[in-house]
């Protein structure tokens, strides 16, 4: 059985896993300029299949594939992040690779831990709608690639998983959100495995909110910067065992590739899917990708459980009596009589008699009474609707 229909079915078992976690945990909805809050985790899991249809040269002149040639590698992705403060968190990842190849009607192939690694993502305070982040990330191969002065040395069943070393980098990220409609930017210095030149990877992203479905679209890449030690001598560069394919071991690599997707939020973990197409390059493969991933995430530390836990802060405890018909008015059972007045504010919560307490939505005292009050609410926290009897608390 292909070593990539093995790793289908382990993706599918671990979906299975994440639909059978608690439903008190949050989806993972973060932009690249978001963070997980304080004390939050995030587990991700993501298994992509990408195949080459042909390679670009050098120059970044398309080339077709020898007749008979096939190239597939199959990518498991998992990932831990942890929310250090409401502004920092630092994930540790990794992944397992799956390698196909056939030239020359000879098959090979490979599969094993391809790498380990870290990063961290510093976001700064909201700036009205824009909201910016800087993080690093570092990463180490789990194997080294054998180096051969010629192709007729190369054994015909061997096949790298990839580039070998180490990878690091600087990412800057800017997040812009009008209500439904998100833009994410990422511009960052990479330095790649395998001696190979630096670069700059790009990507700017527009993501469409709904209640739980978001469609998203965007264009991701790579631009060389040219520093390859073989630039000017190609066929000086040692040789490894590629296979069918030249993403691998190049020089000067660069790409373009735009990309349609799809998230999907339930309760308590996201399911993304995600297609693309490198449309552009230099030494690289042509080819497409399709991804599938789910994650898994506790909420943390949030504004509102800060408010939960500051409950002994409340000098008011009412009841709401009534609410308007669009939702953003509530009348409670208390006013005058209990001291408040108008200007306060109060908090909503939805009740019950194990002791929970969820906090709806917040609100300030529009009208007052001897025995009643009117909240317009100002902010909602969550898409519970609020019916009377729901506790309502001012401070």
């Amino acid at each position: 059985m292909p070593k990539f229909l093995i790793s289908s079915r382990i993706l599918t078992i671990l979906c299975f896993f994440f639909l059978s976690l608690s439903l008190q945990a949050a989806p993972d909805k973060r932009m690249g300029a978001e963070v997980l809050n304080n004390n939050a985790y995030a587990i991700g899991i993501k298994g992509s299949l990408f195949q080459t249809t042909s390679y670009y040269d050098t120059d970044g002149t398309e080339l077709e594939m020898s007749e008979g040639s096939d190239y597939k590698l199959m990518d498991l992705d998992f990932s831990v992040a942890y929310g250090i403060s409401s502004s920092l968190e630092v994930t540790g990842f990794g992944r397992v690779r799956s390698v196909t190849s056939t030239a020359n009607e000879t098959k090979a192939s490979n599969s094993g831990a391809e790498s380990l690694g870290l990063s961290a993502k510093y976001s700064f305070a909201r700036i009205g709608a824009s909201r910016y982040a800087i993080g690093i990330h570092y990463s180490q191969t789990l194997y080294t690639n054998e180096l051969y002065g010629a192709s007729a040395q190369v054994p015909p069943d061997e096949v790298i998983l990839g580039d070998s070393g180490s990878e690091y980098g600087v990412d800057f990220f800017l997040t812009y959100g009008l209500k439904a409609l998100k833009w994410d930017i990422k511009i960052g210095y990479n330095s790649p495995a395998n001696d190979s030149s630096e670069e700059i990877v790009y990507k700017a992203e527009g993501v469409y909110q709904f209640s739980k479905l978001a469609l998203l679209g965007g264009v991701e890449g790579i631009y060389s910067l040219k520093k390859d030690q073989f630039t000017d001598y190609p066929l000086l560069k040692p040789i490894q065992a590629v296979g069918a394919s030249r993403q691998f071991n190049s020089i000067n690599r660069e790409k373009t590739q735009p990309y349609l997707g799809v998230n999907y939020a339930f309760e308590s973990f996201l399911l993304s899917f995600k297609g693309s197409t490198i449309i552009k390059g230099a030494s690289t493969d042509r080819g497409n990708r399709f991804e599938m991933g789910v994650s898994w995430a506790t909420k943390g530390i949030t504004r509102e459980l800060l408010k939960v836990e500051a409950f002994k802060e409340y000098i008011i405890d009412g009841s709401v009596l009534k609410v308007s018909a669009r939702g953003n008015f509530l009348r409670i059972d208390q006013g005058l009589s209990t001291d408040v007045e108008k200007g306060m504010k109060f908090d909503i919560y939805q009740t019950d008699y194990f002791g929970g307490n969820i906090l709806v939505a917040s609100g300030v005292v529009y009208d007052v009474g001897a025995d009643w009050s009117v909240i317009k609410l100002t902010k909602k926290f969550n898409e519970i609707v609020i019916k009377p009897g729901f506790a309502a608390r001012g401070y």
